[in-house]
Parts: C-alpha cells; structure tokens; sequence
C-alpha cells in the first residue's frame, strides 16, 4: 500500500500539517508586529528627545543677511552631552545650504541625502519620522524643524536624530529564533502525538477491517470489541449489528435453501433449470435417476436430454406458455413438462421429468380392458340375438327350445358375472366397500368354496381338495369378500390345470397370521408376467388371455385383502405349477 494511502500516516501528517500552519500564524502575527511595534516606540521615544535638541539649539542660531551663522562650539557640546544621555546620533543641518553644521559624532559621514525626512520637515513645517538603510543597517530618523525667535515663520535649520535599530533587530531576530525551535519542538510532538493518536485510531480501524475480511471470507460469527464510545467505538457497533444482521440473514436462507434442495432431492420428478441458452444450471437427483446417465452444470440441452425433450424447450420459449410431451426412455415412459419462470434466477425455464410408465400401463390395460369388455359383450349378446331370432321365427319343437334357453342363461349369466366384475372394481376404486369383519373359520369356507367348482373339475377330471393339518384354522375378516377372492383364485386354478390336474385349498399358519393358500399343478405362469399378475386388466400371454375372463379377479382380490389387513403372494414357476397364499389376520387391524 502506498504511504499517502494509510489513515494512520494522513492522521499524522494532518497533526504535523495542523501545528505547522498554527506555528506560521504566530510567525506572521508575531515578527512583523513586533518589528513594527518596537520602530514605533523607537521613533516615539526619539520624537521625545528630538523636541527637547530643537528647543536648545535655537539658542545658539542666528541669521544674518539670509545666512544661518551658529555658535558651534557651545552648540557642539549641547548635542554631544545629549547624544551621550540618549544615545541617539544628533545633527544639525542649515535649511539653506542642506549642509550639516553641527554633529553629534563628527567622526561620522553624513549625507543629507541620504535622510529624506529633512526635506518633508522643512516643505510640511513638521515633524517627520522614519528608517532609512544607511550601509545596510537600519536606522529611526527624526527630523524637527527649528526656526529662530525673531523670525518664527522661517525655517533655518532641521535638527536630525538618528538611532540604530539594531537592538531592535536583535530582540526580532531572538524572537524569531524562539519562534522556529518552538515550531521544531511543536513539529517533533506533534509529529510523535499525531503517529500515536492515529496509530490507536488505526488499530481500531484495522480491527474492523479484518472483521470485514473475516465476514467476506464466511467468518459470519466475526465480532469486533468495542471498549471506548466513540465515533469509532460506534462504527464498531454498527458493525457488530450488521454481522448479527446478516447471520440471521444467512441462516434464513440456508434454511430456506436446506428446505428447497431437501424438498427437491426427496421429490421423485426431476427438475432442472435450464438457462437462456439452452445449458443446465440446476438438477435435482431424480433427473439424473430417470435419464440414466448424469446432469452435471453446464450441460448442453441438445446433447444431455432426447429429442422430444429439446423441442418443447425451444417451442415453450418461442410461444411463452408451458409445454409437455410424454416419450419412451429405455423401459420407461417419461413426461416432460416445460415452465418458462420470470427473471432473476440463472435460468429462465424449467423442465419437470415424471415417471408415467405405471399410469402408460395402466392406460394401455384399460384400452385392453375396453377392447376385451366391448368383445366380451359382444359375443353373449350376439348369441342372444340370434337365440332371439330364432325363437320368434318359431317352428321349433319343445327340445330345442329348451336347449336354447339354457344357452340364452349361459349368456346371461356370463354378461352378469362381467357386470358384478366391473362393479366390483368401481366399488374398490371409490373406497366404498363395506367390510364387516368376524372370526371365520377357513376350512369351512375353503370347504364350501371347493363345492363350488366340484362339476367344472369334475368335467376336466380335476382332483380338488382341502387340506388342513392342525392348529388354529380361523382369521378375523370379512367371510363374504375372503369368499370372493378365495373363489377368483381357485377359478384361475381350475381355469389353467389342464385335465387330470389336481387345485389344492391350502390351511395353514405362518406366525401370527393365519394363511390360506390355492395350490395348483398347472403349466404355471412365467417369471416376467408373475410381478404383474395382481395388476388391474392384465391378461398376461396369449394363451393365458385366451383363457382368461376379463383380468380383474386377482386385481380385486389382492384389494379385499389388503383391505382385510392381509396380503397376498404369488409363487410359480414355468411347468411347475402355480401357489397364491393368503396371509389373514386373526386379530381385528389397529388402523393407524
């Protein structure tokens, strides 16, 4: 840092500066008026004594026919005895010739030219004063006109009194000595008060400077100690509120920031921001997750995100309103949604990324579901048409009659079972199925439900049976709705066991829960369609749709048990048959 640059080094010299300018002032008031004043009181004492000479000298003048004629030896004698008295040099010029003819000193040259003052007192008739330089010393000179008693109007002589001013010069010069070693006294002080006072002022200014590089660093917890009231003391204060200040400013803002980016990072859409340009400047974690690779800052739209992502960016920025796309990823189906945001952040958009690969398959099975549904309707109600026609063209006899109305109720029967299924499904969706839960024995229900399809299985020679080793065989639930998905199980049981098969209704205990479980020895259900076989419309292969009815019963099922406060697990391998357990439980559910 430069000298001139420290507060320490201008508060010195400003006390350096301030005393030296002080010292001049004295200097210029003092010595001048001090030469001044002591000439003044010179010449005001010489006027004195210079009055006294002319009063005596007239005594010894005379003037004859316009010459001055004078008695010089008693004349001579006056001014000496009175330059030894007063110590002033006494002269007596003849107003006519301008030629001194008495001296006080006559081993001395005097010039009447060189007193101009003689010539003002003879043309004013007064008195005149002044200093004159004679071979560079400075003198008081004196001139009184003197004029004879018997011709007052007349001018006849000057009487001149000189005195050195020497003395006073001295007493100037020992005063202005005084003077300059006082100012080199003042100087050296103040130089050493001035560095002191501003080296302690400094420091304190130093302390709050190092506090603002110590809260510029991230030191928020950076205080200064403040020990004397000041004007600095103060400064100090402030500075100390201002850090408080922004601590809690800073701690705010992290807490809001610690709140966003928790907020961010928990959620499972991602976000990025995306600058004017087109760069990522933010991402949250779920980005990176469901694009695969990640998003580091700075990454170029074109090349970090697909096509279809790229275009609604460029299209939401051109036409200033949101914009979305839904789009394959790998295995997934992914949506992205585009929100241009206000100024003031380091982007101007963002990209929202969700997951919609369940509510695709959810949307691709219900158009299945829709087709099944309007082919499943189509086929009873068309055999009921021509059932229809046919009766009321009559001619036929009381058989066949009888024949197609067993067929008609098949068809009947078939569009009400799909009309309670879609039922069902509506009521479970809504939340609206009342459950009313009771100790139920299992192996007495499993037994009624395995009457049930004693005939289907039987036209298949399917065995089917209940097993119940001992132990506790009764669960706290809904019979009816346990009936309900017990039977859609043992349905798809005897549904895919092919002839001579045998379907097993299961009674056992897996620790505090109570466990019913449909075994069967059919082809079994491969282990890419086993994670989907609960879900609603899935139909699962070709051969297995064939079969199947309209993909709801095990989706209702694993609802009513879970709705029971139980759950259910499938297990199957290819050619091995399949096994769906129950787990029930035997106490009422302490809902949450």
């Amino acid at each position: 840092m430069h000298p001139l640059r420290s507060v320490k080094n201008w508060l010195t010299l400003l006390f350096v500066a301030i005393v030296g300018v002080a010292a001049l002032v004295t200097y210029a008031y003092t010595v001048p008026s001090l030469n001044h004043r002591l000439t003044d009181q010179k010449l005001a004492d010489m006027r004195s004594t210079t009055n006294i000479v002319s009063n005596t000298v007239p005594a010894w003048l005379q003037v004859y026919d316009g010459h001055l004629q004078a008695d010089t030896r008693d004349l001579l004698l006056q001014i000496r005895t009175m330059d030894d008295r007063w110590g002033v040099h006494v002269v007596v010029v003849d107003a006519y010739r301008d030629v001194p003819i008495a001296d006080s000193r006559p081993g001395t040259t005097f010039k009447v030219t060189d007193y101009p003052m003689i010539k003002q007192a003879i043309s004013s008739r007064k008195v005149a004063q002044g200093t004159v330089d004679i071979q560079g010393r400075p003198y008081a000179v004196t001139a009184m006109p003197v004029a004879v008693e018997d011709q007052p109007a007349n001018i006849v002589a000057v009487v001149v009194t000189s005195a050195s001013l020497a003395d006073a010069e001295k007493a100037v010069h020992l005063v202005e000595h005084q003077i300059r070693l006082a100012t080199a006294i003042a100087l050296l002080v103040s130089l050493a008060a001035g560095y002191l006072a501003s080296y302690f002022i400094a420091r304190r200014l130093k302390r709050i400077e190092r506090g603002a590089e110590a809260i510029a660093a991230g030191d928020l917890n950076a205080t200064v100690s403040v020990r004397v009231e000041d004007e600095v003391g103060q400064l100090g204060q402030s500075f100390n509120t201002m850090g408080e200040r922004l601590r809690h400013a800073f701690s705010l803002i992290e807490r809001e920031k610690s709140q966003v980016e928790l907020l961010l990072n928990d959620l499972s859409e991602g976000v990025i921001g995306v600058s004017s340009e087109g760069n990522v400047t933010i991402a949250n974690p779920a980005a990176s997750r469901l694009l695969g690779h990640p998003l580091p800052v700075g990454s170029e739209l074109g090349r970090a995100f697909p096509y279809e992502v790229a275009r609604i960016w460029y299209e939401s920025r051109e036409a200033g309103h949101d914009q979305d796309v839904v789009f394959e990823h790998g295995d997934r189906t992914l949506q992205a949604i585009t929100y241009p945001v206000g100024s003031g952040a380091d982007f101007d958009s963002i990209l929202v990324l969700r997951d919609v690969t369940a509510q695709a398959k959810l949307e691709r099975a219900r158009r299945d579901f829709v087709a099944n549904a309007s082919h499943e309707f189509k086929t009873p109600l068309f055999s009921l048409s021509g059932f229809i026609e046919l009766l009321d063209e009559g001619g036929l006899d009381d058989d066949q009659q009888r024949e197609f109305l067993h067929l008609m109720r098949q068809q009947v029967d078939r569009l009400g079972h799909l009309s309670l299924s879609l039922l069902d499904l509506s009521q479970v969706e809504a939340g609206s199925v009342q459950l009313h839960p009771e100790d139920t024995d299992l192996v007495t229900l499993a037994q009624s439900i395995v009457r049930e399809f004693q005939g289907q299985a039987a036209t298949k020679d399917l065995a089917i049976a209940v097993e119940a080793p001992g132990g506790d065989r009764t669960a706290y639930v809904d019979s009816q709705r346990l009936a309900q998905a017990v039977r859609a199980l043992v349905d798809n049981a005897v549904k895919f066991t092919p002839e001579g098969g045998t379907v097993t209704v299961v009674i056992g205990e897996d620790k505090s829960k109570a466990t019913l479980a449909v075994v069967d020895t059919g082809p079994g259900v491969a282990d890419d369609e086993l994670e989907h076989v609960f879900e609603r419309f899935y139909r699962g292969s070709e051969d297995r749709a064939n079969k199947a009815g309209t993909g709801l019963g095990l989706a209702i099922a694993r609802e009513l048990v879970e709705l029971m406060g139980g759950f259910i697990s499938a297990e199957s391998k290819t050619g091995a048959g399949s096994r769906f357990t129950l787990r029930l439980p035997r106490e009422p559910v302490k809902k949450p």
